[in-house]
């Protein structure tokens, strides 16, 4: 070009003055872009003005023009987003069609979308795929003309992609319940790259498609705690999404993912009004669904290391975890046990003991397997944490882990399969041993050996009851026993008493002793009195009611057979036991509705009920065998006192609580527990219930079938 000033100033006026022209043509045929004939007169206009610029710089003397020099005066830089806008309609149009043309019923991107007859007859599918080679000349024309938008079209390409990727999203998580699956966002991605293929674009889309993965990570992870935690495993198909997007940006957003995660967690889920057992629930859910997100499990050790952490403060942790171990998720748990135990990955390992340890130390066979998948650790994992030991784990283990050690978590389950075993109505010894052979290959032998012993003590038991019951006469009371090794089974609470036990249960024990001795020569049997329970049968005014009640209080109410009235010193003479006792066993009784005591007359006589359906099973209020702690204070009335001070709390949180405003004792008990010290006993349900009660009769609260409620006090405002 030369480089007379006058000739370039005349080139750039005669420039400027075909710019309107491409613009208004640009902005005319878009409204008919569908339409391939207005792209090809929109294709002849940017052609006929290249050509006029070319002979107006030949005619003029000015040689051959800088072509950047008439991109900038026609399509200038500074303009970019307002080219970016005339050009989408048509390659929207282009999107559309591209579509139509390669409309497929059976592809997952065309699945439930239905295409109107009238336009995808046999000559509309021939006119839709002859669109699309011809609008190439569109779109060359645009990249190698003299007008050179080129450099327009890589951004004005991404962002259409980008617009099209979001749609289509939105359109699945509208179509399919608010999920996103992975297989369809993978279908989504390779529809848009065969597209800007087609526009020989490519290299827009793979400019573009790590921020649509992020776009989408960023958008499904608003809500990444109700798929965790909440709706695990419904939404496990959305984690696969997130597991997917992490991967194809380099795990973009784990580490927010991850703060949002505890961030959650410790405003929904670790509070006060949230009971242990769901706080677990929650707690293997993450454990599950954060383990297939991320193979890593940086961020499921995270976050349940502050889940974790919370639930070692809360006094009621260990024993839910036993039982929720061993009741609620035994059936996963015995199937994720015995298919990963068939690994040493698998095996318990303490955490703590593991932190810091180079994977150089860990068996054999954690470090070679699966060598030709190795990763280095990830850059948001903790220092000295080693993959092997942060990435074979489960849910078992991570349960287990909440107690600190193994051995404490051995020695919880002992005394929870000892009480199952020996004050189960429902006891099932031959699921114990299965769960026990699983536990098995998580632990040594000697770590379980007790456990082993117990249950072998147990089956044997049946055994021997069996063999007893062939000869017991018709007469004779039934006994099913539970014969324990001593050295073996936890301490039973056994109470010391020289009281002779009721006629009928004396003579079936002498008789189950003597028959015991025939059969096991070898052995003695010792019949703990206060131990065990008592099926009875009552009938009054012709209503018969069968209880089961503990033998330690079934004594005291074997004395009303005697006589109906009896005081408790009475009671202490006959049974051979503390004042404070006998009080405690005629208290109970008179819970559960056998027997009354009228304070107005005299709080030292005790009389037996003439109402039976005092004692039906499901009288309301009546609280449950096993809910009576085993030392009861002699002094109830300090205890119930000193409730006192959470009233306030109390009220509001009966008022609130969800979905009726209704709260049973039960709930309460286990708020007031996390309120004391850990190592002070505090309020058993029995003060609980007092508690509660005594508002019921001061007339602020009102107990039905056992649930309360807090009185309003509507009616009163509207007397004053």
């Amino acid at each position: 070009m030369t480089e007379s000033k006058e000739a370039s100033i005349r080139f750039r006026k005669y420039c400027i003055s075909k710019k309107k022209k491409i613009w208004e043509s640009l902005i005319l045929y878009a409204k008919e872009a569908k339409n391939i004939e207005r792209v090809y007169d929109m294709t002849t206009v940017m052609q006929q003005v290249q050509q006029d610029i070319l002979m107006f710089a030949m005619t003029n003397g000015i040689g051959n023009p800088d072509i950047n020099d008439a991109a900038e005066l026609i399509f200038p830089q500074s303009l970019q987003a307002v080219v970016i806008k005339v050009l989408r309609p048509y390659f929207l149009s282009h999107w559309a069609i591209f579509r139509l043309s390669g409309f497929n019923p059976i592809r997952k991107i065309d699945h439930g979308i239905e295409v109107n007859e009238e336009l995808y007859t046999e000559d509309k599918k021939r006119m839709y795929q002859q669109y699309i080679p011809d609008f190439n000349a569109f779109v060359n024309e645009l990249k190698t003309g003299i007008l050179h938008a080129n450099r327009h079209m890589k951004a004005a390409i991404s962002q259409y992609i980008r617009e099209l990727a979001a749609a289509l999203v939105m359109n699945e998580k509208a179509a399919f319940g608010d999920e996103l699956r992975c297989s369809m966002l993978q279908e989504i991605m390779e529809s848009l790259r065969i597209w800007a293929d087609t526009l020989t674009m490519e290299e827009a889309f793979h400019s573009i498609k790590d921020i649509i993965y992020k776009d989408v990570f960023t958008m499904i992870s608003k809500n990444a705690y109700e798929m965790v935690a909440v709706h695990f495993p419904e939404k496990f198909r959305e984690i696969i999404t997130l597991k997917y997007c992490l991967q194809q940006t380099n795990n973009y957003g784990r580490e927010d993912l991850t703060q949002n995660l505890i961030r959650n967690a410790q405003k929904r889920l670790l509070v006060a009004s949230i009971d242990t057992k769901t706080i677990l629930e929650a707690y293997a859910a993450c454990v599950e669904s954060l383990r297939e997100m991320d193979n890593s499990c940086v961020v499921m050790h995270k976050v349940c290391s502050v889940i974790r952490e919370y639930l070692k403060r809360r006094p009621d942790t260990v024993q839910q975890i036993i039982t929720y171990i061993t009741s609620n998720k035994k059936n996963e748990l015995e199937k994720d046990m015995s298919l990963q135990s068939k690994t040493v990955r698998s095996a318990m390992m303490d955490e703590e003991e593991l932190r810091g340890v180079n994977d150089d130390y860990l068996p054999e066979n954690m470090e070679t397997m699966g060598w030709e998948n190795w990763m280095p650790n990830p850059t948001d994992a903790t220092v000295g944490d080693g993959a092997p030991g942060r990435q074979g784990v489960d849910v078992f283990n991570m349960l287990v882990s909440v107690y600190g050690s193994k051995e404490m978590f051995v020695k919880e389950y002992r005394l929870l399969l000892a009480e199952r075993l020996s004050g189960s109505e429902n006891k099932d010894p031959f699921f114990e041993k299965r769960y026990l052979d699983l536990l098995k290959l998580r632990f040594q032998y000697s770590e379980l050996q007790h456990c082993e012993v117990m249950l072998r003590d147990v089956m044997h038991s049946q055994e021997v009851d069996e063999l007893i019951e062939e000869r017991r006469s018709a007469d004779m009371v039934p006994i099913s026993s539970c014969i324990t090794s001593k050295h073996y089974w936890p301490r039973l609470e056994n109470e010391t008493t020289e009281a002779v036990m009721p006629e009928p249960l004396r003579r079936a024990t002498d008789y189950y002793t003597r028959m015991f001795l025939e059969a096991k020569r070898d052995r003695k049997v010792e019949i703990y009195k206060t131990v065990g329970c008592l099926e009875v049968s009552i009938e009054l005014d012709g209503v018969q009611v069968d209880r089961t009640i503990p033998n330690i209080y079934a004594h005291a109410l074997f004395l009303f057979l005697e006589a109906e009235t009896w005081t408790t010193n009475e009671v202490v003479n006959r049974l051979k036991v503390t004042v404070m006792n006998a009080k405690k066993r005629l208290e109970w009784l008179v819970k559960q509705g056998f027997i009354t005591m009228n304070p107005m007359i005299s709080s030292d006589t005790w009389h037996l009920t003439r109402n039976p359906n005092s004692i039906l099973p499901n009288r309301a209020g009546t609280p449950e065998v096993g809910d009576d702690d085993d030392v009861e204070p002699e002094d109830n009335s300090e205890m119930i006192d000193a409730l006192e001070q959470y009233w306030g709390y109390t009220k509001n949180y009966i008022a609130n609580h969800a979905p009726n405003g209704e709260v049973k004792a039960e709930r309460m008990h286990r708020v007031y527990r996390m309120f004391g010290s850990p190592t002070s006993a505090g309020p058993n349900l029995d003060h609980v219930t007092a508690f509660l009660q005594r508002k019921v009769a001061l007339g602020l609260l009102t107990c039905i079938n056992g649930s309360y409620r807090v009185v309003k006090d509507d009616g009163k405002k509207n007397d004053e």
